[in-house]
């Protein structure tokens, strides 16, 4: 059976070149919807690169349980590469073409307006199947900005503009789109999703004595860490033995590590476990989920909290308003600044009543607006739509 016929299931590839168990948001989030994707009865086929902790896994790895609840499968192919930087990247390239040429698949969604996207659109338009392209990211960061400095960027951008369709997760996603002249009539909004677990985050016996906040993400400049360990000594003062937990991995792990030090924060003080593909156990062992960064698409680290019920405080910036009401689903504090992250913490801590009321409310909005099933169907009907107009000519 193929999806030329009505109940045929979806044949979709779904490329990233990081995907789980690296970890890192859009990792995680794509992970999420190729589960979703695949329980709702798709041929998922996720294509990324054997790199790093995923070079000890299998080439191909069959996944059953997504089958067993909606009809669907999902298969991971890890394609060889190089550690090698740029002999890695045409590797890379090289098998991901091979792959997309030798297998039928009715849709490409690519993560990354970069190298992945270049290599779908070539053959896709060979091969005559639509292709969508997700950013992951706005601002400096982010791929519109990767495109103007990047090494190819620019070649790859002219490609990039003749995609099928785009998915913007946030307003700023969109906006850099358009200005950066793609087809605004092609930009189709779709939120990041994520899991809704059934059992919501219980207060921990006791908290009060050493209350533990948390972070879950990427270590890196946009996520703007400092600002949070420097409030953290100032959180202290009101709470003695608060714990502060930073749980990732990326470049700034060495210096947040001399800012601790620097400022006498010891191990019971502050943590850097590294990373985990167990988000919710590190949120379930927390007392508050912090998230300082000055540059968000629509951050899944703090999607990820609020779905679980976690009180969270979030810098006041559009990709994090978008998601939190102050007062309502959490708290927002404003970016650079340690002294109000410190002030905001120890409200949430020193009112737990009501932030336990705000993260009941921030679930809720999980459930209607952000939840991976949700995001996974409406995905489907765009997808299928794409089809049935490349299909109809």
């Amino acid at each position: 059976m193929t999806a030329d016929a009505p109940d045929a299931p979806l044949k979709l590839a779904l490329l990233s070149r990081r995907y789980p168990p690296l970890i890192g948001g859009a990792e995680r989030v794509l992970g999420y919807l190729a589960e979703a994707l695949a329980r709702e009865g798709a041929e998922v086929s996720v294509l990324t690169s054997a790199i790093g902790e995923a070079a000890k896994l299998p080439a191909r790895e069959e996944f059953d349980e997504p089958r067993s609840k909606g009809g669907g499968r999902l298969v991971i192919h890890r394609l060889p590469t190089s550690p090698l930087r740029f002999v890695g990247t045409w590797l890379y390239m090289r098998n991901l073409a091979r792959w997309l040429r030798s297998n039928p698949i009715d849709l490409a969604y690519v993560s990354m307006l970069k190298h992945d996207a270049y290599t779908a659109l070539g053959v896709g338009a060979d091969r005559g199947f639509p292709v969508v392209l997700r950013p992951e990211g706005a601002g400096d960061t982010g791929d519109v900005a990767w495109q103007a400095r990047g090494n190819f960027g620019a070649k790859i951008a002219r490609r990039c503009q003749d995609a099928d369709a785009y998915v913007a997760i946030s307003k700023p996603v969109r906006a850099e789109l358009v200005a950066a002249g793609y087809d605004e009539a092609k930009v189709h909004d779709l939120p990041n999703g994520v899991p809704v677990p059934p059992r919501p985050w219980q207060r921990r016996p006791g908290w009060q004595d050493a209350p533990r906040a948390t972070f879950v993400g990427r270590l890196a400049p946009e996520k703007d860490l400092a600002t949070l360990v420097h409030a953290w000594p100032i959180v202290r003062e009101t709470f003695p033995r608060a714990r502060l937990v930073l749980v990732g991995e990326g470049p700034e792990r060495p210096a947040l590590a001399r800012l601790a030090a620097d400022l006498g924060l010891g191990g019971d003080a502050f943590a850097m476990p590294g990373a985990t593909q167990d988000v919710e156990a590190e949120l379930r062992a927390s007392d508050l989920f912090v998230l300082p960064s000055t540059e968000e698409g629509m951050s899944i680290a703090l999607l990820e909290a609020m779905a679980v019920g976690l009180p969270a405080v979030a810098s006041a910036i559009p990709g994090n308003r978008r998601m939190v009401v102050d007062f309502k689903h959490g708290r927002l504090a404003p970016p650079r600044d340690p002294s109000a992250l410190a002030r905001t913490i120890v409200d949430q801590w020193s009112t737990f009543d009501r932030a336990f009321h705000m993260s009941r409310a921030a679930r809720g909005r999980v459930e209607q607006m952000f939840s991976i099933r949700a995001v996974a169907r409406r995905h489907l009907q765009l997808f299928r739509e794409l089809i049935a107009r490349e299909r109809s000519g």
